[in-house]
């Protein structure tokens, strides 16, 4: 990001979208503890919702020339909060496979640490477009998962996809931190 694109403002439309995320992740989880059809199915909206929302900031930022430094950190962490939370849930409850969960849960904490550490270096790695296509299939195969039948199924198939594009994009990651390296 340039200095001259960034907002001052914390209350941007498209912060105030991540912030909205991370507030729906409590009652998700509530709602999936339940294990009740109706309740997982409401689980299922409010995650639709924040699914839909985690594009939008993004869109918005862009289109609207509101993107802010807070913006930059506050949507990934609103991504990874959620989905970490509702995969984590899920496994507890039996939905999807504890060792799909930490081996997702686990990339993400490894990737966002590496690039952490090499944002205080200099070295910015941005998202790659198989890291947003892992999280569009973790978005898209939880929604299934929580719908239930007849999709529970293919949900689980489609956060396999997810992990496969969570393992290539952690290739990818550090691949491009490690070149990123060499060249300073």
């Amino acid at each position: 990001m340039k200095s001259g694109d960034e907002k001052t403002s914390v209350w941007t439309l498209p912060n105030r979208l991540s912030f909205i995320r991370i507030l729906f992740i409590p009652a998700i989880i509530y709602l999936i503890s339940t294990q009740q059809k109706q309740f997982l199915f409401a689980s299922c909206i409010l995650f639709i919702v924040a699914g839909i929302t985690d594009g939008l900031d993004g869109l918005i930022a862009r289109r609207m020339s509101m993107k802010s430094r807070l913006g930059l950190y506050l949507d990934p962490i609103a991504d990874k909060l959620l989905i970490s939370s509702v995969l984590i849930t899920l496994s507890c409850y039996g939905f999807v496979p504890l060792w799909v969960t930490i081996v997702m849960v686990s990339r993400e904490f490894l990737i966002n640490g590496l690039r952490s550490f090499y944002a205080v270096e200099g070295i910015t790695i941005y998202p790659s477009f198989s890291g947003k296509l892992k999280t569009t299939l973790q978005i898209v195969g939880i929604s299934c998962v929580l719908f239930g039948q007849p999709l529970q199924q293919a949900g689980l198939i489609i956060i396999y996809g997810a992990l496969f594009f969570s393992l290539f994009s952690a290739y990818k990651y550090i691949y491009a931190i490690f070149k990123a390296e060499k060249a300073q």
